[in-house]
């Protein structure tokens, strides 16, 4: 074939952008934009789709831990804003806020949630459980009724902790 021992004046005309007839085909490959594109895809493809295949119940108990303890804090502010005693139910799947330290909370004592719905209950999601089943009550300054720190456990993939100081009421993980 010509274009297999192409010298001098044919190699040049073989390197041009449009080789004429009778040069070797140019290389094949991917583009940079190409690799980048399925790079892209890839990673979309991971954050998406891979969390879904795997199971959500690591996920899954620490957002239940966040939201707990964000309805432990509200229970202190509203016995603070109502000037009352609030408390808080904890069932091994459930918190509810109540006026009354009584379990179960009766239909008439349920205290309100943030956007005013009643009765403010938080569940946890499948997979995911309470640890100690007990009532924690906020008086009207705040404080707790505890005699030491509370540790509320929340046990699914692993386990993530709430706590409640004694004196302060302060609600941290």
């Amino acid at each position: 074939m010509p274009g297999d021992n192409a010298t001098g004046h044919e190699a040049a005309r073989c390197c041009r952008p449009f080789p004429k007839r009778g040069c070797p085909p140019p290389e094949r490959g991917f583009t940079l934009v190409e690799l980048i594109l399925v790079m892209v895809i890839a990673g979309i493809l991971a954050a998406v789709a891979v969390p879904r295949m795997i199971g959500r119940t690591s996920f899954d108990t620490r957002g239940f831990a966040d939201q707990l303890a964000a309805t432990v804090r509200f229970a202190q502010k509203l016995a603070i804003a109502q000037r009352r005693d609030v408390s808080v139910h904890l069932t091994t799947n459930d918190a509810t806020l109540c006026y009354s330290a009584l379990a179960p909370c009766a239909a008439a004592s349920q205290a309100p949630g943030p956007g005013g719905e009643k009765p403010y209950t938080v569940t946890a999601p499948n997979g995911v459980t309470i640890a100690p089943v007990t009532v924690l009550t906020f008086d009207r300054g705040g404080r707790p009724d505890t005699a030491a720190q509370l540790d509320i456990q929340i046990n699914g993939a692993g386990t993530h902790h709430v706590l409640v100081e004694r004196e302060t009421g302060y609600v941290h993980d």
